[in-house]
């Protein structure tokens, strides 16, 4: 095994061998070696054509394959698309013509999974050679077998697409962090059979993740809105338990934690969350169990924009309630929002400050996403509809990580168990020894 990593990140070399719960790619020696590479290169499709309209996670992922080929691997590309009955599930070939001018390398495309026509593209492969195999959820186990049973991963282990291809490779390398809360035979099944590692796309997602929920420079805060609730309230409980000294609440996050305080914040809020939050009761009695625990460590708003008749119109917390709904946070709120950001060494980002998509109300989360773009500190944005909001603001680029995996990220900031990366964790145990 080699443990000489080039690759940098936040804290400089990556954490040792002994230090890091997972393999990566720069463990073992992978010249000449055969690889079987999973990334998740999902996008969105024109229905009429199957043209891709998006190649974001195409590009992500090419540099974890332009390395493995350059290091003279045989890379056998897993990948998918959509699911069934969907208009965008469709085969991956326009994937790997994408993906094949931007590392400006031969990728071939077989319109097979583990069949005769599969196996006989592996055999010819030879060293450096790209190929990337059929849409794995065209394969109904992978459909099929998606639970962690009984705390193991026999099922998916025991799968045709993983007793099949798994002879032909030596190693596993998962670069499919935005896959990575499924538990489908493509991202699990093979390690128990193979070192798996974790690729380039992979290593800095758990790498800049990780260090700003747990070791990052400190303060470290988190900016948590959206209308998803009940997932930021988990996130917050996460967060709060591992160190992270001040939450940021804005959107219906924000209302949950109003109600939760005992401000009425008026029957159209409180009306849209009983309609759109499932177990909302519960949501709300778990933030308010956070206020008491940990009190002025999660700010709340202390005025907010209600929307009158599609206009902006501020009020304090204090004239709640009233027959009108909350649309953004109010600027005293903002000022003290900003003043917490300047002076974070870490920033962590999942979701907006209201509604942003009216331009009356997008005051809020425009201001907050600008003062943590500006920020010298470590930023990190969840993926998703966050993800987007900056990108569309264009205030990506005075980011230092934007996640590449919407449902994976909430699950991961959650602190639930994921099961690609205990499988992972399970391989470094098992093999490292």
């Amino acid at each position: 095994m080699a443990q000489n990593s080039n690759y940098v990140t936040v804290d400089g070399e990556f954490d040792s061998l002994e230090k890091r719960s997972f393999l990566t790619i720069d463990d073992y020696n992978l010249e000449n070696q055969t690889i079987i590479l999973r990334i998740d290169i999902n996008s969105s499709i024109n229905p009429e054509n199957g043209d891709l309209l998006d190649d974001t996670r195409i590009k992500r992922h090419a540099a974890t394959v332009k390395e493995l080929a350059e290091m003279n691997a045989k890379v056998i590309i897993l990948a998918h698309q959509s699911r069934p009955g969907k208009l965008d599930f469709v085969s991956l070939k326009k994937h790997g013509e994408r993906m094949s001018k931007i590392i400006n390398k031969k990728i071939t495309f077989v319109d097979d999974l583990y069949g005769d026509k599969a196996i006989n593209n592996i055999k010819k492969l030879e060293n450096g050679n790209i190929l990337l195999l059929d849409n794995v959820r065209f394969d109904k186990e992978e459909i099929k077998l998606n639970k962690f049973v009984n705390n193991n991963f026999d099922e998916q282990n025991n799968s045709k697409m993983v007793k099949i291809l798994a002879p032909y490779a030596s190693y596993f390398v998962n670069d499919a962090f935005a896959a990575s809360h499924r538990c489908q035979p493509s991202l699990v099944g093979f390690s128990e059979s193979m070192p798996a590692l974790a690729g380039r796309v992979m290593q800095r997602e758990l790498d800049f993740l990780g260090k700003a929920i747990s070791s990052g420079p400190t303060p470290r805060i988190a900016v948590l809105g959206g209308s998803k609730a009940a997932d930021s309230v988990a996130i917050a409980q996460n967060f709060l338990e591992k160190g992270v000294e001040q939450i940021l609440t804005g959107g219906v996050v924000a209302n949950i934690f109003l109600m939760a305080s005992g401000v009425d914040i008026g029957k159209p809020s409180t009306e849209f969350i009983e309609k759109q939050i499932p177990e909302h009761k519960k949501v709300i009695n778990l933030a308010k169990n956070l206020l008491d625990k940990y009190g002025k460590r999660i700010q709340i708003p202390t005025d907010v924009a209600l929307n009158i008749e599609r206009k902006r119109n501020g009020t304090n917390i204090d004239n709640l309630p009233q027959n009108y709904p909350l649309f953004d946070i109010g600027i005293d709120t903002l000022v003290n929002y900003i003043n917490i950001i300047e002076k974070a060494g870490t920033i962590i980002a999942n979701g907006p400050m209201g509604v942003f998509e009216d331009s009356e109300f997008a005051t809020g989360t425009n201001e907050i996403f600008s003062a943590i773009s500006k920020s010298d500190g470590m930023t990190v944005v969840g993926g998703g509809e966050t993800a987007m909001a900056f990108n569309q603001m264009g205030l990506a680029s005075g980011i230092r990580h934007i996640s590449t995996g919407g449902g994976a990220c909430i699950s991961f900031m959650s602190g639930e168990t994921m099961p690609a990366l205990e499988a992972m964790r399970r391989s470094k145990n098992k093999f490292s020894n």
